[in-house]
C-alpha cells in the first residue's frame, strides 16, 4: 500500500516534465549571482551593517564557511573547489579565513547569537582534526554559538582519515551531510569518485554513534552509466541505515556552465524517462519506508524537526536550504560564500589571490551584491511560501506588502493556467495550491515569478524578431 503522496506522484510522467522542464535554478538565492552588481563592495556591506545597528534590528544570525580543497576532481560537480597541489596552499588559506573570522567578529561583537553554522566546499572534512579545530575554536572566540544550534558539516566519506567523527562532534558539529552517488563502480569510474559502499554506511554508522542529531544524504540520480537496476540497489543501501533526511539529487548536465561536467559523455547519461523510473521508485521506496517528502526532492523521517515545522507552518527555505530557524542574517566566509544582510545579498572574492589581497588590507574580501528591490523581496516571498507550504495565500501577502496581488501579479497568474490545467496547481480567487506531483516541478512554478528570467526570455525573443 502505497502513501497517498507517492500514489499522487504517478500521475506525473516524462511528457510532462519534456513540457515544463526540470528548472535549474534554485531559488534558496533570488536573484542569482549573475545579477550582482561590483559596485556593492566591502563599503556597501558596511554601510548596511551601519543601518542595520542604527535600526536595532536583532535578526538571528548564521555562518557559512567554505572549504575549498577537494583530493581529486568529481566530473559531476558544479560547485567552487580547487584540488590540492601542496599543504602550503591549505594553511596560507586557513590564515587568511582565520583573518576574515575576526573581521567580521569585530562587525558583530555585540549581536545576537549565532543559530546556524555550515561548513561546505570543496571538502571540508579534508582538513586533519587540527586544522578543523582551529577554525571551530576562532568562530567560538568571535561569535557567540547557542548550545542547541544547528551546526552542519558535508562529509566526504573517503576522508575519514585525518579526522573522526568523534572529534567533529567535540568541535561542536551535530549535523552531518554526507554525499553518496552509486554503489556501482562503472558509475563511479564514470564520474571519477571512487566511494565504496563499505567506507559510506561505514560514515553513516559512525555519524549514528557519535551523536550527531541529524544525518542528511544527499542521493544523486541520472548520473552516467546509472540504470534502474544500479540504483534501486544503492537506494535499498541507504534506506537500510537509517538517516534521518535523503535529499535526492538530480544531475544537471550543463558541461558549457561547469567545465568538469565536460569529461562525461551525454551518451552516457540516462535519458528523460529512465530517470523519472529513478525518481518515482525512490518516492515510492522512500515514503514505503516512513519518510516524509518535505518539497524540492528532500525526505525526511516523520519526527524530523522539519517536518515538525512545516507542519506547524513555521518552515524557512533560504541560502542554507530548509530550516526551522525564521529568515536571518547570514555571514559568508571563504572564498565565494555568498551571505545575507537585511535585504542585500553578497558574494566573496572566488580567486584565492583577490581575497589574500583583500584581507592583507584588512578589508573584507566582497566581491560583488546587490540590494534588493521591492519587488525581489515579494517574489522571493512567494516563492518561499510555495517552496515550504505548497500553498500561497493571496491576503498573506497583501499583509506583508502594500500591493493587490491578482493585479500585481496578473500576468503570472495567466502563465500559471496553463500549470493548473496540467494538474500541477490548483487556482481559485484566494490561493496557489501546489498539488502533489506539482512539488516535483516546483522550481518550473517559481519561475513563472522569476522577473529577471522573464526579462531575459523578452530580451532574447526581441533579438530574435530584430
Amino acid at each position: 500500500m502505497h502513501s497517498p503522496l507517492s500514489s499522487d506522484l504517478f500521475e506525473i510522467n516524462s511528457d510532462l516534465i519534456r513540457r515544463f522542464g526540470y528548472h535549474h535554478t534554485d531559488y534558496c538565492l533570488y536573484p542569482e549571482t549573475d545579477y550582482f552588481v561590483e559596485a556593492f563592495d566591502a563599503h556597501s556591506y558596511s554601510a548596511w551593517l551601519d543601518n542595520r545597528k542604527a535600526r536595532h534590528l536583532r535578526r538571528p544570525l548564521s555562518l557559512y564557511v567554505h572549504i575549498p580543497f577537494c583530493s581529486s576532481l568529481c566530473f559531476y560537480c558544479h560547485f567552487n573547489q580547487t584540488v590540492f597541489d601542496k599543504n602550503d596552499n591549505i594553511k596560507t588559506y586557513l590564515e587568511y579565513l582565520s583573518r576574515e573570522i575576526r573581521l567580521q567578529g569585530q562587525l558583530f561583537k555585540n549581536d545576537p547569537k549565532v543559530e546556524q553554522l555550515y561548513f561546505g566546499g570543496g571538502t571540508p572534512t579534508f582538513l586533519s582534526n587540527i586544522q578543523l579545530g582551529r577554525i571551530m575554536h576562532e568562530i567560538q572566540q568571535n561569535f557567540n554559538l547557542i548550545k542547541e544550534g544547528e551546526f552542519r558539516i558535508e562529509i566526504d566519506s573517503r576522508q575519514m582519515t585525518n579526522v573522526s567523527m568523534q572529534a567533529l562532534t567535540e568541535m561542536g558539529f551535530n549535523c552531518a551531510i554526507i554525499g553518496v552517488q552509486d554503489f556501482d563502480q562503472r558509475v563511479q569510474q564514470s564520474i571519477h569518485r571512487i566511494q565504496s559502499e563499505d567506507i559510506t554506511l561505514r560514515a553513516i554508522r559512525d555519524a549514528q554513534q557519535t551523536g550527531f542529531k541529524s544525518i542528511r544524504i544527499e542521493l544523486t540520480y541520472g548520473l552516467p552509466k546509472q540504470n534502474l537496476e544500479k540504483f534501486e540497489y544503492t537506494l535499498k543501501k541507504i534506506i537500510a541505515a537509517n538517516p534521518d533526511q535523503i535529499n535526492l539529487l538530480n544531475y544537471l548536465h550543463l558541461p558549457e556552465k561547469f567545465k568538469p561536467q565536460r569529461n562525461i559523455h551525454s551518451e552516457d547519461l540516462p535519458d528523460t524517462e529512465i530517470k523519472l523510473e529513478m525518481l518515482l521508485l525512490a518516492i515510492t521506496r522512500l515514503t514505503d519506508a516512513g519518510y516524509v517528502h518535505i518539497g524540492m526532492n528532500l525526505f525526511a523521517n516523520r519526527n524530523d524537526p522539519l517536518v515538525i515545522a512545516q507542519r506547524q507552518g513555521r518552515l524557512h527555505y533560504g541560502l542554507q536550504g530548509y530550516s526551522i530557524y525564521p529568515d536571518c542574517d547570514r555571514i559568508a566566509l571563504g572564498t565565494s560564500g555568498i551571505g545575507s544582510i537585511g535585504p542585500t545579498l553578497n558574494q566573496n572574492y572566488c580567486d584565492f589571490q583577490q581575497y589574500y589581497d583583500k584581507l592583507e588590507r584588512n578589508i573584507l574580501p566582497i566581491m560583488r551584491g546587490i540590494e534588493l528591490s521591492a519587488d525581489d523581496l515579494i517574489r522571493r516571498s512567494v516563492m518561499q511560501a510555495l517552496i515550504c507550504h505548497s500553498v500561497l495565500s493571496f491576503d498573506s501577502v497583501e499583509t506583508f506588502f502594500p500591493i493587490e496581488f491578482k493585479h500585481y501579479f496578473a500576468t503570472e497568474l495567466t502563465e500559471l493556467l496553463t500549470y493548473e490545467q496540467a494538474g500541477l496547481i490548483t487556482l481559485d480567487d484566494e490561493e496557489i495550491t501546489v498539488t502533489p506531483k506539482g512539488q516535483l516541478l516546483i522550481n518550473s512554478i517559481c519561475k513563472v515569478f522569476d522577473k529577471y528570467l522573464r526579462a531575459n526570455q523578452q530580451h532574447k525573443n526581441h533579438s530574435m524578431l530584430t
